[in-house]
């Protein structure tokens, strides 16, 4: 309901009947002593009360559906769901053979893929467990989760002629092109490690 804002939609996503689901939120109100919902005229809407049990109710079903997955992992069989978020741009060039591999060898698990335009925007949910993997270019300052490097990237900015960056030999940093007005602004392109020689 929180997320679909009514209660016919949520009756749909869950297919069940509206009037089964209504006496399971009105129950589950009366149980907590508190008003998850309010009705209006146009859907409802979720209170502070029902924010709060939300975002706790969110990591408990995540911390559920890990303790299922690690048991089956742990026998041998690995299914269920792996939810994974990725900076934008990082999704179309590593992860689709990654991902072919990993769905040929454990066929049972299902991947949810979450691509973000922001890092930011990932730190949250994975504070709270609602995140597997997170797959960034750069790790943000005062990170405590578990890092493992996957590889370098390297890439080639496109610039005008006659632009001033071009008359340096060196290497560009990002912080080159963060200086440069919108006239100048850059286009980007991935340009992927040469393959090693099996000579």
């Amino acid at each position: 309901m929180a997320e679909e804002g009514s209660m016919t939609a949520a009756a749909e996503r869950l297919r069940v009947t509206q009037p089964s689901l209504s006496p399971q939120i009105g129950a589950l109100e009366k149980h907590l002593g508190v008003q998850l919902f309010t009705r209006t005229s146009g859907g409802v809407t979720v209170t502070m009360a029902g924010r709060a049990f939300l975002a706790e109710a969110e990591i408990a079903t995540t911390a559920c559906r890990r303790a299922v997955l690690a048991a089956r992992a742990a026998s041998g069989e690995l299914a269920g769901e792996l939810i994974i978020a990725v900076h934008m741009g990082l999704g179309a060039r590593r992860l689709p053979l990654a991902l072919g591999r990993l769905r040929h060898r454990h066929p049972k698990l299902q991947v949810i893929l979450h691509e973000e335009p922001d890092p930011a925007d990932m730190e949250r949910p994975a504070r709270q467990g609602t995140l597997d993997i997170v797959l960034v270019h750069r790790i943000p300052t005062g990170c405590t989760f578990d890092i493992h490097p996957l590889g370098e990237e390297t890439y080639v900015a496109v610039l005008p002629e006659g632009h001033p960056l071009l008359a340096s030999d060196r290497a560009l940093r990002m912080a080159d092109l963060a200086t440069q007005g919108s006239w100048a602004s850059p286009w980007f392109r991935h340009r992927p490690c040469p393959k090693a020689s099996n000579s």
